[in-house]
């Protein structure tokens, strides 16, 4: 007889927690769309910002991006670049632009980085002894990128990412 009382105890109160889960689910549904719909328009938009030789150069005025089926181009326009809806579904997008004297072609940005700024690093000589570069990489071609989302922040070290151009 003990346990059946104990057993309908269990039963009601796993039934109170189901529906108090239901009920928060249903009441927070709305917010979560919303917070959706808000990330969504923030994706389409981030800033470059450059330092070569630990300077900070004026950054890119205009940025291409490609994938394996079409190129684009996005203008800065306040301060931020507005990523076409379309990138952003897919897997990588190549980010190229040029700076006084040099083209930088970023290549595989995943686009869930297009919702932040970025800090874009370039040396002529050596970089910081925490850059992680291989070990026989050519400073001048190698670019280091920090994506500002979260903690800890994303950073990625490409080689052969910088060439130099006529200006």
């Amino acid at each position: 007889m003990r346990e059946g009382r104990l057993q309908k105890a269990m039963i009601s109160n796993s039934n109170w927690v189901f529906c108090g889960l239901t009920v928060l689910l249903c009441a927070s549904g709305p917010n979560l769309h919303a917070q959706t719909g808000k990330t969504t328009n923030q994706n389409s938009c981030f800033a470059i910002h450059v330092r070569l030789n630990r300077k900070l150069v004026d950054g890119p005025q205009v940025i291409t991006l490609r994938t394996k089926q079409s190129e684009s181009t996005a203008s800065l326009e306040a301060g931020c670049f507005r990523v076409p809806t379309a990138l952003l579904t897919e897997k990588a997008v190549d980010v190229i632009f040029t700076l006084p004297g040099n083209k930088i072609h970023l290549v595989a940005i995943s686009p869930s980085f297009f919702t932040c700024p970025w800090d874009i690093d370039l040396e002529d000589k050596k970089f910081d002894r925490d850059v992680g570069l291989p070990k026989h990489a050519r400073i001048r071609e190698a670019c280091v990128v920090v994506f500002h989302a979260g903690e800890p922040e994303n950073e990625l070290s490409q080689t052969g990412c910088r060439a130099p151009i006529s200006p």
